[in-house]
């Protein structure tokens, strides 16, 4: 099979010679061969503009470039969310075939601007694409759910993805690349095509409370009544926490919101959405997508055990499906607030290394830890939080 892909990692603290060091080892992995896109990521310690600039000058004009700012991030045996760090997969091939867009000011228009991006795609990569890997900024307040809404409009394919990421903590600021480009409020699509096959697997990690509301009024991103009440005052009753509790993200890590979908074949699924933040004034839910009045919502409660769990459950399925088939590359999606934050460094590794020895340990692979996730749910694509969506490209027969 004709298509190639390679992923490195590189820890060199001066941003430049990072991404320098980076684009020597990819090429130097290809061999004879060049990548025809390149995906990376890096921590925020980073100078951003220096890394790409040190990349581009050794990839050259001809490959696409495209990646984002993360919390952390996944190279085979390596992972971390400390330091200085940039990882970088390179996709190519004769048998495959790239395209690459960009959105800009995605909090505006979102629905029109995933149409748009989708459209680009299509008409670059010269027809349907067989998968659609999204980058987005999850602080600019885009409606994530609208720009998959309008990314369908145009294709048909499977979407899986990411939110950019910044250090744990207060929401700042979050970067998206795009050549020599550090901005922020975009968003970023990758469409592959060729002779190749894919599947997708998805963990929640995270056990119902059992009570159930239902959404009775809201605007945009905001969840403002459930059941005709206050939805600050129903999320505080429900989790027993204080009113000040409510501002910490070690209190957002371990609550979220099942929001039901309804599926095309009428079947009922929930997609796990995490509270941005809460305002103290309408004691509204703030989330990275909006949830339509009348929907059905129960508070759900995350463990260690429920987390890692999930990920047990979907390595064994991917596992098994991908009996007598070649993984040729793997990209993952992971929750930020699952990680260290949640899980700790020797619980995160050990996930790591038992779901990559299960599905594909000599397989190039490429992770994020994400602010948002974009995976499959009632058999169609949607937005996710603490999640951890899992796409792996293989040869496309047995």
């Amino acid at each position: 099979m004709a298509i190639l892909a390679q992923s490195v990692f590189c820890d060199e603290s001066e941003s430049s010679d990072a991404g320098r060091s980076a684009g020597e080892a990819l090429l130097a992995r290809f061999g004879t061969q060049k990548p025809k896109v390149a995906l990376v990521y890096t921590t925020m310690n980073h100078d951003q503009p220096a890394v790409l600039e040190g990349l581009r000058g050794v990839l050259g004009k001809d490959v696409l470039l495209l990646g984002c700012s993360v919390q952390g991030l996944v190279s085979n045996e390596n992972l971390t969310e400390d330091g200085f760090a940039v990882c970088v997969m390179g996709l190519g091939g004769s048998d495959l075939r790239c395209a690459a867009a960009v959105e800009r000011e995605i909090q505006n228009d979102s629905k029109e601007k995933g149409r748009r991006l989708a459209q680009t795609l299509k008409r670059d990569i010269g027809g349907e694409p067989k998968v659609v890997v999204l980058i987005y900024d999850p602080l600019c307040g885009a409606d994530v759910d609208a720009i998959l809404e309008g990314v369908r409009l145009e294709v048909d394919c499977p979407l899986v993805g990411g939110a950019a990421g910044q250090p744990w903590g207060p929401p700042r600021q979050t970067f998206q690349y795009w050549d020599r480009e550090v901005f922020s409020h975009g968003v970023l699509g990758m469409a592959l095509s060729g002779a190749f096959a894919l599947e997708i697997g998805l963990s929640h990690g995270t056990a119902p409370s059992g009570i159930a509301s239902v959404v009775t009024k809201a605007a945009g991103n905001q969840v403002l009544e459930m059941d005709g009440r206050p939805a600050g005052d129903v999320w505080r009753e429900t989790t027993g926490c204080r009113a000040e509790d409510m501002v910490h993200q070690s209190h957002f890590a371990t609550w979220a919101l099942g929001v039901e979908v309804k599926g095309t074949g009428g079947q009922v699924e929930r997609a796990i959405r995490g509270a941005f933040g809460f305002d103290p004034q309408t004691s509204a839910i703030i989330l990275q997508a909006a949830v339509p009045e009348g929907t059905r919502v129960m508070l759900h409660h995350r463990t260690i055990e429920k987390i890692l769990g999930g990920t047990e459950n979907m390595a064994r399925d991917l596992a098994a499906r991908l009996v007598g088939r070649r993984p040729w590359a793997v990209l993952g999606f992971e929750c930020a607030a699952r990680t260290f934050p949640f899980l700790g460094q020797t619980n995160t590794y050990q996930e790591h290394e038992h779901l990559r020895t299960a599905v594909a340990p000599e397989t190039p692979w490429l992770g994020m830890m994400a602010w948002g996730e974009i995976g499959p749910c009632a058999g169609r694509p949607a937005f996710h939080n603490y999640s951890y969506p899992l796409l792996v490209l293989t040869d496309d027969k047995p």
